[in-house]
């Protein structure tokens, strides 16, 4: 790889430097904060490499696909036909991969691949059942402090649009891509939040992300805050969606709204249901907002996403839910211990109890009196060497303990190696068993179902020059 090549007899920082700007060639970026170390490892890894260069390469391609008016409600709302048979191909393969393979334990249990991604968070129907149990401890815990919601809506100038409402293209598009309008969205979100850090205003909600039948993104925001400061959370909220194009014809009416949560109406959990489930997999549901099919619209919008690396919900505010999750998987012999007390919480979906427990909202994590601590011996999914030290950037980062005011807890290390089926576990003598070996508790889709993916990827030179 080149920049294996240009960095080899380098200092670390002059190496990390020029690796970041070789990379930014092919608009790929590392985070700031990035060791030298980490920073380096990827940027020569030729799998790295090509993992990017593919998801950009892919949006490219579809970006064309929106200038040729082939994503629009006429044609194919929110992704095009072809991103559609695309992403649904990866899904069944990826569901044919885990019939046929298994997990085994030290001790002889096994469980099937298949299982384990029906029972975490990949599975669309235990997402959306998390995110309303999240929703409504969220919104208790908001009556507990006298808060009063709000439901926003804010969307991108027309500039970041390439297509009006009725279908027809929009002259004033200017060729933004799906990234630069959300990456709009966020810039305009960070000068609002810190605007709310000025002024000394708490507000705690979700954030929902959703594409307009052009692929164009717009956010939901349901955020609660004391009455007092609600107007001004509102008005300040609304500055910086108008901050440009302010004047552009139907600006006022469709750039922000903003809408109390009326308690006569419905309660906060029945103002964002619809969002949820119409970018998920559509239950209950019967069409989406331009008369579609509602189960059709969320795989194309579920499509949209992946594609993009969109995060669509995110809540704002909150402790996080990794230590709930991994609470859900302990069996504590107490559940009078703070920690036992936690555990229950997680384990009975009780959001609220939990949320109190950690402190409750706007709480820096490294104040809350629960955390989880990493093993600080971390391997890179890019090179098999290992890191000496903590970082957040790190991938396959394994929770080691729990941490809390009275001590810490050593989360218990659950070894599974992977098999074809359960018959080649029982039958190979050890000497000849070839299951990969796989740890319990590793985060992400790959990374909670254990999966070790070895080899060499193939090579990325020949989508470079796209992706410039």
């Amino acid at each position: 790889m080149e920049c294996l090549r240009d960095t080899a007899d380098l200092s670390e920082a002059h190496a990390l430097c020029l690796s970041k700007a070789k990379l930014l060639k092919y608009n790929i970026s590392l985070p700031d904060d990035i060791s030298a170390t980490e920073g380096i490892i990827q940027a020569r890894s030729e799998k790295f490499w090509f993992n990017k260069l593919k998801r950009i390469a892919s949006q490219k391609v579809e970006e064309i696909r929106r200038q040729l008016d082939l994503v629009n409600q006429n044609k194919s709302a929110y992704c095009s036909s072809d991103r559609l048979r695309q992403f649904k191909w990866e899904k069944e393969q990826a569901l044919e991969f885990m019939k046929s393979k298994w997990f085994c334990s030290a001790d002889g249990e096994f469980i099937s691949m298949l299982d384990a991604y029906q029972a975490n968070v990949s599975n669309p129907e235990v997402r959306r059942a998390e995110l309303m149990v999240r929703i409504k401890g969220t919104e208790e815990y908001s009556k507990l402090l006298n808060h009063v919601g709000c439901f926003y809506t804010i969307t991108t100038p027309s500039k970041f649009h390439s297509h009006y409402q009725s279908g027809k293209p929009n002259p004033k598009y200017l060729n933004y891509s799906v990234k630069d309008a959300n990456e709009y969205l966020n810039a305009q979100w960070r000068k609002a939040r810190a605007q709310f850090h000025r002024e000394g205003i708490e507000v705690f909600g979700l954030r929902v992300v959703e594409p307009h039948h052009d692929g164009t993104p717009h956010w939901h925001l349901l955020l609660f805050t004391p009455p007092e400061q609600l107007a001004r959370v509102t008005s300040i909220l609304r500055h910086y969606a108008m901050e440009d194009d302010a004047d552009e014809s139907g600006a006022d009416k469709n750039r922000f709204k903003a809408e109390p949560i009326d308690p006569e109406k419905g309660s906060a959990q029945d103002y964002i249901a619809k969002y949820i489930c119409k970018n998920i997999d559509g239950e209950f549901l019967d069409t989406d907002n331009y008369g579609n099919d509602a189960k059709q619209s969320a795989s194309k919008i579920t499509a949209w996403a992946s594609l993009y690396n969109i995060r669509q919900f995110q809540f704002l505010g909150l402790p996080s839910v990794t230590l709930w999750r991994q609470l859900r998987k302990l069996e504590l012999e107490s559940s009078d211990t703070p920690l036992g007390k936690l555990q229950k919480a997680a384990d009975e979906s009780d959001w609220l109890s939990y949320l109190i427990m950690m402190g409750g909202a706007n709480v820096k994590r490294i104040e809350r009196p629960f955390s989880l601590e990493y093993e600080n011996q971390i391997k890179t999914q890019y090179q098999h060497c290992e890191l000496s030290t903590l970082s957040k950037h790190a991938y396959n980062q394994k929770p080691k303990h729990i941490r809390f005011t009275e001590g810490t807890y050593a989360i218990p290390d659950k070894s599974w190696q992977l098999f074809s089926s359960p018959a080649e576990r029982v039958d190979s003598p050890p000497s000849q068993r070839e299951g990969r070996a796989v740890d319990e508790g590793s985060g992400g889709s790959q990374r909670r179902l254990g999966i070790s993916r070895e080899g060499k990827a193939p090579k990325a030179e020949g989508i470079l020059d796209l992706c410039k």
